[in-house]
């Protein structure tokens, strides 16, 4: 019991999923008491501040340095309770509506690395034109290398 819980205890699942949940719930009320804005997004302008996917988070919001110090600030509140940090060196931020010397500063700020579309992630190509096969071309070589071995 003294040693707390250990990578590979059937509980860690558990626990990193109700630590998600938590993150989900933090950013929900941050967004609602506008310490950010999400981006609205599609013809009906759903406001998308956030997608989890297992250890993975992407957060969106408006260009705003003080919406940025916020978001850190509950990153940083997050793992003073919960022991779950953010590597800020697999980290990016990409900045739509702003000059670059801007998305410098703040990429600096965070001690992350400014990122420019299109990107790979987890294996998805964001922000290319999806109609076009080489947006996909990644994606078709490592099914087509998997395929092959």
């Amino acid at each position: 019991m003294g040693r707390g819980l250990r990578q590979g205890d059937p509980l860690s699942a558990f626990l990193f999923v109700l630590m998600a949940e938590v993150m989900n719930r933090l950013l929900l009320r941050a967004s609602s008491m506008g310490l950010f804005q999400g981006l609205q997004v599609g013809r009906q302008g759903v406001t998308i501040t956030h997608l989890q996917f297992a250890d993975n988070i992407l957060l969106f919001c408006k260009a705003k340095e003080e919406f940025l110090q916020n978001i850190e600030g509950l990153l940083l509140s997050f793992r003073s309770f919960s022991g779950l940090a953010v590597n800020y060196s697999k980290s990016g931020l990409i900045v739509f509506e702003k000059d670059e010397s801007w998305a410098i500063e703040m990429a600096e700020k965070l001690s992350c690395k400014l990122v420019h579309l299109p990107i790979t992630y987890l294996g998805v190509p964001l922000g290319a034109n999806m109609r076009k096969v080489r947006s996909w071309q990644g994606v078709l070589d490592k099914v087509q290398s998997r395929l092959q071995s």
